[in-house]
């Protein structure tokens, strides 16, 4: 046995023997270490002051639209489409709205805002009145995928790939039917 901390050969069967979806949930970890010790955040990683607001209604599993006619799209998440206009709903789109909606319609909580897109929609993190991050628990839940092609915080991004990743593993929600 080699005197190294980590010895290669047991490695090696540690990978042999894991599945596709636990070597997966490895690399993301191995990223997220990377990512958090080596990548220093920038100050466009720093989440901006919370503002109180209340939900009026969800129109789908990623936005919902506030007490003062704001419509704020979720960032780090892109659930399901549901069914409108002449196009089909996606597989798990109606549970995903339906879900975002039991959580947060006419409940109050905290918003924070990091500008808009395309649409005029708010883009935003959400908290709960208990602090719980409801961008980060859609994907615990399986209620959406990570979007991080436009990036994320260095502060929420290592709790919301794990998110994602048990989702996936427990094939949760929009996990159930891929392989």
């Amino acid at each position: 046995m080699s005197s190294r901390w980590i010895d290669r050969e047991h490695c090696h069967r540690l990978l042999r023997r894991s599945t596709p979806a636990q070597r997966a949930l490895l690399s993301g970890l191995l990223l997220l270490v990377l990512r958090v010790t080596v990548v220093p955040g920038s100050t466009a990683d720093q989440l901006p002051l919370p503002e109180t607001v209340t939900v009026r209604s969800v129109t789908d599993g990623d936005t919902v639209v506030l007490e003062d006619g704001r419509r704020v799209r979720l960032l780090g998440i892109d659930a399901p489409e549901t069914a409108h206009h002449d196009q089909q709903g996606e597989f798990h789109g109606q549970e995903s709205a339906a879900w975002l909606r039991s959580l947060l319609q006419g409940q109050s909580v905290q918003l924070q805002r990091q500008g808009q897109d395309h649409y005029g929609r708010e883009l935003a993190w959400l908290r709960l009145t208990d602090g719980t991050l409801v961008n980060e628990l859609s994907l615990a839940q399986g209620m959406a995928e990570l979007l991080d092609r436009f990036g994320l915080p260095a502060a929420l991004e290592p709790q919301l790939r794990i998110a994602e990743s048990r989702a996936r593993l427990e094939r949760r929600g929009v996990w159930q039917r891929r392989r």
